[in-house]
């Protein structure tokens, strides 16, 4: 059972780079019973800056001084893919709650020594796939659980855009394998295997990948674009394509099913399509209010505050990396 912390839950992010800029500082200033208490950044000026920014009393640039303190109920952890395992063991061996930025490990049995340590130390462990908590998402959901459009026969999915330097300049780790554990599967991956285990309500396999033949025979290389063939229960195919070379960005699905067609358009025009079988009826269902509560940040507090389960849990995270797991085992062949 997880321990229940009276409001308001003391909040600190370790790792000031663009995510935790643009979604987790901005993320918790709109959260209520929680408060922003410490920033962590090797650059102290940088620290500084964002904490002024946001009214933030603590800085850090030791992240292990800062889950040492006693100033702190929980973290977001920000940082590149290889620190997620040992920063969170140590926050919640030192009793805080985490959320880790996906993908929440290198593998699978780094996300099993992480499921432990929050189940030993009665700990919340969410892990931040934040697609699923888009109220279009959540429309889509909706009307999937509906049998608006029948049976999900099959699905497309597209997640692409420009690289990780269109997301920052220094984001030099994305290209370093033993830091990132991979290329675009492994950065974009995680979004579309997560929101379509969320969407479908099943679990998925991959059951062949390819990558860019240039970086593939590159091994020192990560792949800049893959494509996935995917398999979820019921008998439900499709493809899953990851890049980093688009030049625009490019977030969507599509899903067929024996009544018609649901697209998901999360990057431009109209969030949600639902075409009819016959093509006649052509609708864009609209989003109602609860589609957008709750944020994953306050889903997080909730969960710490009232003793709910996370969703999307460490074990949820760590079949997301086995789908990822697989789509190497292809690429490696």
């Amino acid at each position: 059972m997880i321990m229940i912390k009276s409001s308001p839950v003391r909040i600190g992010v370790i790792g000031l780079g663009q995510i935790a800029l643009k979604a987790h500082l901005p993320g918790y200033s709109k959260t209520s019973n929680c408060i922003l208490t410490a920033v962590h950044s090797k650059r102290e000026a940088h620290a500084r800056r964002i904490a002024l920014q946001f009214g933030i009393p603590h800085i850090f640039t030791d992240w292990k001084k800062m889950l040492e303190s006693d100033i702190l109920d929980a973290v977001s952890i920000c940082t590149p893919n290889f620190t997620h395992m040992p920063i969170s063991m140590m926050a919640l061996a030192k009793g805080k709650h985490v959320l880790v930025e996906k993908p929440m490990a290198l593998n699978r049995v780094e996300g099993a020594r992480m499921v432990r340590a929050s189940q030993r130390h009665r700990r919340v462990l969410l892990v931040h796939h934040n697609m699923r908590f888009d109220p279009a998402v959540r429309r889509v959901k909706e009307i999937l659980d509906q049998g608006s459009i029948g049976k999900i026969l099959a699905f497309k999915a597209n997640l692409t855009h420009r690289g990780p330097r269109a997301w920052s300049q220094k984001a030099d780790w994305f290209f370093d394998l033993v830091k990132s554990g991979g290329g675009a599967l492994m950065d974009l991956g995680s979004h579309p295997f997560d929101t379509l285990r969320f969407l479908l309500g099943k679990e998925g396999s991959i059951k062949g990948a390819l990558a860019t033949p240039d970086q593939k025979r590159k091994g020192s290389l990560p792949e800049f674009h893959c494509a996935c063939l995917a398999a979820f229960a019921g008998g439900i195919v499709g493809n899953i394509t990851v890049g980093w070379v688009d030049a625009d960005y490019h977030n969507h699905f599509i899903f067929y099913g024996s009544k018609g067609t649901l697209a998901l358009n999360l990057s431009k025009g109209d969030p949600i399509t639902l075409t009819r079988l016959n093509g006649k009826s052509i609708l864009h269902p609209s989003l109602s209010p609860q589609n957008f509560k709750p944020t994953i940040y306050e889903h997080f507090v909730q969960c710490i505050l009232k003793a709910k389960p996370p969703s999307p849990s460490g074990l949820e995270g760590m079949e997301v990396l086995r789908m990822i797991e697989e789509g190497y085992r292809f690429l490696r062949r």
